[in-house]
């Protein structure tokens, strides 16, 4: 499907938000969880290291589930909307952007916001040669808490600040800024957790992933286009490695492993085209990376109103 151009919404900041940390007593860093086998979300990681897993990865059984689920919702959408127009063209999308700091460190001005929301923009409408997704982010309010815990322990106490700062519902984009540490770049949850663990919905990212950010090679804030992608139902193109069905997404070659910096002539699963290195939902750095399919964009319009419009049951 032919996607219409659809022109850049500007953005609309209210003022920041006044919230008052909680009291919560800082704990010592504790190790890194080992992935789990729920596939409630998804992260991208700034290293080759194969020991460094997803925070959490969906096997292809957890795939193929969904993927049956999304399946019968569609066609029961379908049916119900008895032959009129029932996916979107188009998804305006709120941002709440949610900064997490401690004291000076990680409280990212609201200019570095702004120039986040364009950055993912840009990337959705094809501004970078890729395609048109419809997808367009509109920044609704920015809301600041000083907390040295939350901050510099985002996942051990994810369920704390998300609880008290979630706004909006399965439509809405919360996005959340913390020190996610030295491999993960950022995580997000998929559109289909959202029934069962409304609270935990939105996306995490490390603040120096955002545009000018002093992480190298990962400084454009695609971190937040990738891991928005996750939250508008998009998987890795590298989901499934060679075999099963890949990303669901047939304009997108399949790949054996995620491709990292920018690697030329790589084709892990030969027959089918060259591995996709320049997308937006593989690993490669920013600086590499420029696009969405036209088929990344109907997966988006399919799930939408399966899982986040206000109508989705």
């Amino acid at each position: 499907m032919k996607l219409l151009a659809v022109a850049a919404l500007a953005a609309a900041v209210l003022p920041p938000a006044s919230v008052s940390p909680a009291s919560v007593s800082p704990a010592p860093s504790p190790p890194r969880p080992p992935a789990s086998d729920c596939g409630a979300s998804a992260a991208r990681v700034r290293t080759a290291d194969p020991a460094v897993r997803e925070r959490n990865e969906m096997t292809p059984a957890e795939v193929t589930a969904v993927e049956r689920d999304l399946a019968a919702r569609l066609a029961r959408l379908r049916g119900a909307q008895e032959g009129r127009r029932a996916l979107p063209g188009r998804i305006k999308i709120p941002v709440y952007f949610h900064v997490l700091h401690d004291g000076t460190r990680g409280d990212v001005p609201t200019e570095r916001i702004r120039r986040q929301i364009a950055a993912m923009n840009t990337a959705y409408r094809g501004g970078h040669g890729g395609a048109d997704t419809g997808v367009r982010f509109e920044l609704v309010q920015v809301t600041r808490t000083d907390n040295a815990a939350w901050y510099s322990q985002p996942e051990t106490y994810e369920m704390k600040y998300k609880k008290l700062l979630r706004r909006g519902g399965a439509g809405t984009l919360n996005l959340y800024s913390a020190d996610t540490g030295r491999e993960l770049l950022g995580w997000s949850t998929f559109p289909w957790k959202y029934r069962s663990e409304p609270v935990r919905d939105g996306v995490v990212i490390n603040p120096d992933s955002m545009p000018g950010g002093p992480i190298d090679h990962f400084d454009r804030g695609f971190t937040a286009v990738h891991e928005t992608g996750h939250w508008l139902g998009l998987y890795h193109t590298f989901q499934d490695g060679c075999g099963g069905e890949g990303d669901r997404v047939d304009d997108t070659p399949p790949e054996r492993e995620p491709s990292h910096q920018c690697p030329t002539g790589k084709d892990t699963c030969p027959g089918d085209g060259p591995d996709p290195v320049h997308n937006f939902m593989n690993y490669t750095w920013d600086t590499c990376m420029r696009e969405f399919t036209r088929g990344q964009g109907a997966r988006i319009r399919q799930v939408w109103p399966v899982y986040r419009a206000e109508s989705a049951t």
